[in-house]
């Protein structure tokens, strides 16, 4: 809204620095920024919580063995420090000493961490007390799948990383060429119409060009660039498209810190 009053003519705050493109900025950054940051905290927390989950399903399975119920070897595994993963897994032995049943117990648990693997695991661990048999082999094979799956996520980050580094170079690769196109090329055109502006050299007429416009034209192209770029290359490592938003929150932050301090 600021920027649009400011476009036509109107300013609802007159700032002669701040541009009506920079309202847009300001905009698409208070909207990523504490998106961004906020999805990237919540994955860590996430992250760290499938780091020490296949250990705690380790312990059980070893109370298991040594011949204590389902109940106890949870209870018994809860008492260890596993970080972030501690009060999530008190408040299921809580939930169990509460009278609710262990399915019921793992599907809230799976549901708090809203995690789709974890989600996957509560069912299966589920059906195999359902189906009965050894308790201790059903949470070994839990930890197992968990720990493959977490092998699989970091060698695909660890790939896919290589192709986020290289959108993140061609992104800053842009904004040099950017800034090398307009310290050279324009800058000769400004001194040239400053000179001759109005003027024709044959049938040519040299034109009057509004640096402001040309410097507005070179920050829509970089800020399309940093926002897609961001996006993608976030995208990329962690296979969601929420991932990249700090990324371009960050690109595009830098854009506009160029432009406003070397154009």
């Amino acid at each position: 809204m600021f920027g649009f009053f400011d476009l036509i003519g109107s300013p609802i705050i007159n700032v002669g620095f701040i541009q009506p493109i920079d309202y847009l900025v300001f905009g698409v950054l208070g909207c990523i920024g504490p998106l961004g940051f906020y999805n990237a905290m919540k994955q860590k927390q996430k992250r760290e919580i499938m780091d020490k989950l296949p250990d705690f399903l380790r312990d059980i399975a070893n109370s298991s063995a040594s011949g204590m119920n389902i109940y106890d070897s949870m209870r018994s595994a809860s008492e260890g420090d596993y970080g972030r993963l501690t009060s999530e897994l008190k408040m299921m032995v809580a939930q169990l000493s509460w009278g609710i049943s262990i399915d019921e117990a793992l599907t809230n648990f799976g549901e708090r961490i809203n995690n789709n693997e974890v989600k996957r695991l509560a069912i299966t661990i589920n059906k195999a007390l359902e189906i009965g048999g050894n308790t201790s082999s059903v949470f070994n094979a839990a930890a197992k799948e968990l720990d493959q799956i977490r092998r699989v996520e970091q060698q695909r980050r660890t790939e896919m990383s290589m192709y986020s580094i290289v959108i993140f170079i061609s992104f800053f690769v842009f904004l040099a060429v950017i800034l090398v196109i307009n310290g050279t090329i324009f800058q000769a055109i400004y001194d040239l119409q400053g000179k001759m502006a109005g003027k024709s050299i044959g049938n040519i007429r040299i034109a009057n060009i509004d640096p402001m416009e040309v410097k507005t034209m070179f920050f829509t192209f970089v800020f399309v660039q940093s926002l897609g770029g961001g996006l993608l290359g976030g995208f990329m490592m962690e296979g969601r498209i929420s991932a990249g938003i700090r990324q371009a929150f960050i690109l595009v932050l830098i854009s506009f810190i160029t432009f406003k301090v070397l154009f």
